[in-house]
This record gives structure tokens, C-alpha cells and sequence, in this order.
């Protein structure tokens, strides 16, 4: 767990001493980071920016990763300590707006950021019993945030004004149904009422909110003024709290490799402050030479190895040796990554990352060039911004970001939140020169161009950047579905538990099927031990002899992407070839292209399959 949520935060006053509740490393950088609300026990809460979390020793981790460092342009993240003691991750109660939980009183009244000290609760003004949250707030494209219009929704269909400057709102239902048409606000002093059927939709505050408040309520208590690309106003509309699409965060991930757990890497790690301030008035070569920081180090290192390292470390460069910068992307740290694992046949740091090289048979030599067991390894994941209303470009850097993007802190800080994740996995690469072979034939290319044709659309109309969707890319994305689903049969491990990363680009490949979580440390072994000499390869010919039949045969394997594309079907049918939930599509939190891009006939489907010949 985390910090505790520090109860109603806000800028002009001192935290509150009460606990909103408690939530995971994992979710503060997915589900309920800054700017995301949260449901608790007694209240929904606004998780508030990073700049307002606690700020002192011992409430967070620090973690230095070069690369992340150098694509988001930070100096280090942060990943809040389980202390229940301490209030690290400061929220505050929103929307501030609750209904009476008396089923005879169901009063709608506003209440402050946070319940007095001592209590836990808000309370009815009526009646004293408690109320629950409110679950309609206003949102923009641009995710600001707003309570809902209570008072003007109730009097908007009224012909009368209402004379009292405070009226009583009640929330009533019909018991009908539970359709929100079910549900209604009714005024006492004047009578007037209207249903909640509407309040979501996408003009139903027309006429009653005509112009978004500015309101980021994580970000402070104040407002900004909102304007939308090329000028347009953006519409503010009503959603529900409970509603998905309210928070899509924006993460960026990375392993730990080889050349980042180097000695002398990550004794500049410890020693950040220190070797940042040497290297104010010293060049690389000179702190190397002749500083009494690495007196040690030079024991064992050259000063120039010992140079080569620091400036690694401080001019992180891609696999080509280009600078990493702000306008790099995930994809560059992708290929180093890659191109360090499968460098080495053996190699282990402490709990980071331990990796050995499993050999390959005669027979299995033929399709794969390289398997590597990760009995460890340590994943960083990071939250950089977030949507509200639509998903965001997973292939976009910040600098590409549209400006529906929110900032999740009002200032430029020098972190971003992040969680570290150690668990176990399986790299594996499809033989190179084979799969060059395979993807240049014409009749590949005409099976896998619909598919392709389909995404770029469906990318063009969301304004996305270009997903690396290609043969190559349809080939390992669906290999590597088909072999988590048959690792979660032999490894004790769920299809929900094994996550792919991908490495797809010119001349290389690859596949890393792995487990992680911040929970534990280490693993259980149960999916490393599924690349062990000769177990592997019995694990991927059992996957594609899987892959030939599906229960949703003969549709699913009759699913032909160019008879989709003539029929004119939707763009959203035509994302995929042959792949049902029933043999190829896994759970959300395994694949990383939301299940688009697969076809299990490029596997082994008759003379087209990569690996058609095998039995």
C-alpha cells in the first residue's frame, strides 16, 4: 500500500488529520493518479498533483533511471512509502456535493473540502446522518473539473422562478427502474423537478453551463481560462464519477538493463548530489581522474571507463549513439533495451535483474536466435499527464502531446510519481533471417494490409501518431498471445499476471513475457523455469499447435480482413484478423495494444503461417 491520502488539502489551510483511505503504488500511476477521483468508504476524493504530496525524508523512494530521465526530461521519481503514520498523497473531497443517506430525507447539499476534524463523514443538515457523494460533476476536453449545477438542473424545466435564494434539493426515484431517467432533483420551496436522464449527455447542460469554469481542482483552488485548438470554447458536459472514461492516464515505462547497473552507474546513483555538484566545475574526464568521490572505483575501473559511465549516465544516447532527449520516444529505450538484454549470455545485479541464456536445439534453432531466462527483473513505470473523455496517444512523447493533455502538478517539478515493479519473465527472439523471408512475401503482405489499413484509420481519426503496425509487428503481437495463454497453464500464473513487452524495428525482434508487481520481491519462479533448456520449446509447440483450432471456428478462423474491408464493415471489426477471446485475445492488463493487431493464421495457418511446417 501507499501513503495514506492526506484528507482535504487545500491550499489556504492546514492538511486534515483524518485519512481518506489507502491506495496502491501500482494504482497511483494507473487508475488513481493526480487528478483522478476516488472512491472511498465515506467519500469521493480528488487525488491531488505531486507538487502538494508530503515532502519529506522517508516518504517516498527515489528512483534514477537515465533513460526515463532523459525522455521526460526529470532528474529522478518518486514512488510514496506504505506509512500509516504519515499522510504522503494529499486529496480532497470532490465534487462537494452529497445526498442525504435517510431514505426519507435524501437531501442535495453542498459541503466543504473536508469533514471537521475528528469526524469521517459528512453529515445532513437536515437530518445528521451521513451523506454520500454526488455522482454527477461537469468535465471539459481540456479535463477541467467542476461540480454539477444541482440548483439550475432542478429549476431548468421550471416556467417559475423560484423565490428562495437557498433552496432544499431532494434526490428522488421513481423505483421504476435504474436507469438514471429513474432518478430526479425536486426542489421543495417551488416544486420544480427534472429528471437526471439527460444530465450526461453530451448537450444536456446547454442552456444551463454554457462555458467551462477553468476549475483543476488537484491542481488548487484556482481557475484558469479554458480555451479549446484554433479557439473553439470547449462544451463542458455532466459525467458520473464512477465513469471510466473520466481518467486515462499517460505512462511511460523501462527496465533496468546491463549497462545501467554497472558499478560505477549506479554508484553515481547513491551519490546523485554530490557527483551533480562535481560536475558543475569539473569535466567528466577530470572527476574520473582525479576526484576523491571514485578513489575507490579507480581500484577496479580506468578513469576513462570510469568517464565513459558518468557520461552515460548524465548523455544517455539510443542504440545509433543519438542523444536521448524530450523528443525522443519510448520506442528508443525499447531498442536499447533489447539490444542489452540479448547481449548477454549471463548477467546478474543484487535483486535488479539476473539473466541467462537458454540453449536452443537443433529444431528450435531454425525459428528463434536468442532465448534469455529473466529470473529477475525490475520495471519502472511512470505517469506523466492524463485525458479526460478520450484515451490518450500511446505512441505520442510530451512534446507531441496534444493540448488535451493535463498536467498533473501546477509547477514544473523535477519528478514525476512512479512505481518500481521486480518480477521474472521470458525473452525470446523469432530467427532474424526467417522472418525477413516471411514477411517479404506477397501473399503475407495482401493478408496483413487490411488489417493494417484499418489502423492507420482508426489511429488518423483519433488524431494518434503511427503505430509501428506492420507484418513483423502482426507476427510477434499474436506469437506472444499465444504463448502467455499457454504459459498461464504451466507457470501457476494468471493470462491477467503475464504482461508483454514487445521489440519490433528494423532487424530485430522480440518478445518479453513477464510478471511484475511492487508487492513482492522477486518472484515465484513459476514462469522463469518455463525457459529452462528444453521446456520452452515444448511450451511454444504446444502454443501453435493451440493456435490451429479456436471453439469460435470456422467464424473465427473465417474471419478473411479483406472480405471485411469490402464489406464495408466498421473500422473498430476490422482492428484484428482470426483472434477471438476463446485463442488469441488476452486481459487488458497483459497486452499493451489494448488486443488490436493480431491474426493467429500468420502463425501457422497452411503454407501462410511463420511456423506452418512445425508439428
Amino acid at each position: 500500500m501507499t501513503g495514506t491520502p492526506g484528507r482535504g488539502w487545500d491550499p489556504s489551510q492546514s492538511p486534515y488529520a483524518s485519512p481518506a483511505g489507502t491506495i496502491r503504488p501500482s494504482q497511483l500511476i494507473s487508475s488513481f493518479g493526480p487528478g483522478s477521483l476516488v472512491q472511498t468508504r465515506n467519500d469521493s476524493v480528488v487525488v491531488m498533483g505531486p507538487d502538494n504530496w508530503a515532502d519529506s525524508d522517508g516518504s517516498y523512494k527515489v528512483i534514477h533511471h537515465a533513460y526515463l530521465g532523459a525522455l521526460l526530461g526529470k532528474t529522478h521519481f518518486r514512488m510514496p512509502y506504505a506509512d500509516d503514520k504519515k499522510m504522503v498523497v494529499s486529496c480532497r473531497s470532490f465534487p462537494t456535493w452529497g445526498v442525504c443517506s435517510n431514505p426519507t430525507c435524501k437531501a442535495l447539499q453542498a459541503h466543504k473540502n473536508a469533514p471537521p476534524r475528528g469526524r469521517a463523514k459528512f453529515k445532513c443538515d437536515l437530518c445528521g446522518l451521513p451523506l454520500y457523494p454526488a455522482r454527477f460533476v461537469v468535465m471539459c476536453e481540456r479535463g477541467h473539473l467542476d461540480d454539477f449545477p444541482w440548483r439550475e438542473w432542478a429549476h431548468s424545466e421550471s416556467k417559475k422562478e423560484c423565490a428562495d435564494p437557498h433552496p432544499v434539493l431532494r434526490m428522488r426515484a421513481r423505483g421504476r427502474s435504474t436507469a438514471l431517467s429513474d432518478y430526479y432533483v425536486k426542489c421543495d420551496s417551488c416544486g420544480a423537478s427534472r429528471s437526471c436522464g439527460s444530465a450526461v449527455s453530451r448537450d444536456g447542460l446547454e442552456g444551463i453551463v454554457d462555458r467551462c469554469s477553468g476549475l483543476s481542482p488537484w491542481l488548487g483552488g484556482r481557475a484558469e481560462e479554458c480555451a479549446g485548438g484554433g479557439g473553439d470554447e470547449p462544451k463542458p458536459r455532466g459525467i458520473q464519477t464512477l465513469s471510466t472514461s473520466l481518467y486515462y492516464p499517460s505512462t511511460v515505462s523501462a527496465l533496468y538493463i546491463p549497462k545501467m547497473l554497472h558499478e560505477v552507474q549506479q554508484f553515481i546513483a547513491e551519490h546523485k548530489a554530490e557527483v551533480d555538484s562535481a560536475r558543475d566545475m569539473n569535466l567528466d574526464a577530470d572527476i574520473a581522474e582525479r576526484h576523491s568521490l571514485f578513489a575507490e572505483l579507480r581500484e577496479r575501473y580506468s578513469s576513462s571507463e570510469i568517464a565513459a559511465q558518468i557520461k552515460g549516465w548524465y548523455e544517455p544516447a539510443d542504440a545509433d549513439k543519438k542523444p536521448l532527449t524530450k523528443a525522443s520516444s519510448e520506442a528508443d529505450i525499447r531498442r536499447i533495451e533489447y539490444e542489452d538484454l540479448t547481449a548477454h549470455e549471463s548477467f546478474r545485479a543484487g535483486d535488479y535483474l539476473e539473466i541467462s541464456s537458454s540453449p536452443l536445439g537443433p529444431e528450435a534453432s531454425g525459428h528463434l536466435s536468442a532465448l534469455r531466462v529473466v529470473g529477475r527483473l525490475t520495471e519502472i513505470r511512470v505517469v506523466r499527464s492524463f485525458t479526460r473523455g478520450v484515451a490518450p496517444d500511446p505512441y505520442s512523447t510530451e512534446e507531441a502531446a496534444e493540448t488535451h493533455y493535463c498536467r498533473i502538478a501546477r509547477d514544473d517539478m523535477k519528478w514525476y510519481p512512479a512505481v518500481e515493479n521486480r518480477g521474472e519473465g521470458i525473452l525470446l527472439s523469432l530467427n532474424e533471417e526467417r522472418l525477413r523471408r516471411w514477411e517479404g512475401r506477397t501473399d503475407v503482405a495482401a493478408r496483413c494490409a487490411p488489417t493494417i489499413r484499418a489502423v492507420r484509420q482508426w489511429e488518423a481519426e483519433r488524431g494518434w501518431r503511427r503505430s509501428e503496425a506492420s507484418p513483423r509487428y502482426l507476427l510477434i503481437h499474436t506469437v506472444s498471445h499465444l504463448l502467455a495463454r499457454e504459459l498461464a497453464l504451466g507457470s501457476g500464473y494468471s493470462e491477467a499476471s503475464i504482461r508483454e513487452r514487445l521489440y519490433c524495428g528494423d532487424g530485430y525482434n522480440g518478445i518479453l513475457l513477464y510478471t511484475a508487481s511492487p508487492s513482492s520481491d522477486g518472484s515465484l519462479g513459476g514462469l522463469a523455469r518455463q525457459g529452462e533448456p528444453g521446456a520452452f520449446w515444448d511450451v511454444l509447440r504446444s502454443a501453435v499447435r493451440r493456435s490451429r483450432l479456436c471453439s469460435g471456428d470456422p467464424l473465427c478462423s473465417d474471419d478473411d480482413p479483406a472480405l471485411k474491408e469490402e464489406g464495408g464493415m466498421p473500422v473498430v471489426a476490422r482492428l484484428n484478423g482470426s483472434a477471438c477471446y476463446a485463442c488469441a485475445l488476452l486481459p487488458e492488463t497483459s497486452c499493451e495494444n489494448a488486443n488490436r493487431l493480431l491474426d493467429r493464421a500468420l502463425v501457422a495457418d497452411g503454407s501462410l503461417g511463420f511456423f506452418s511446417g512445425l508439428e
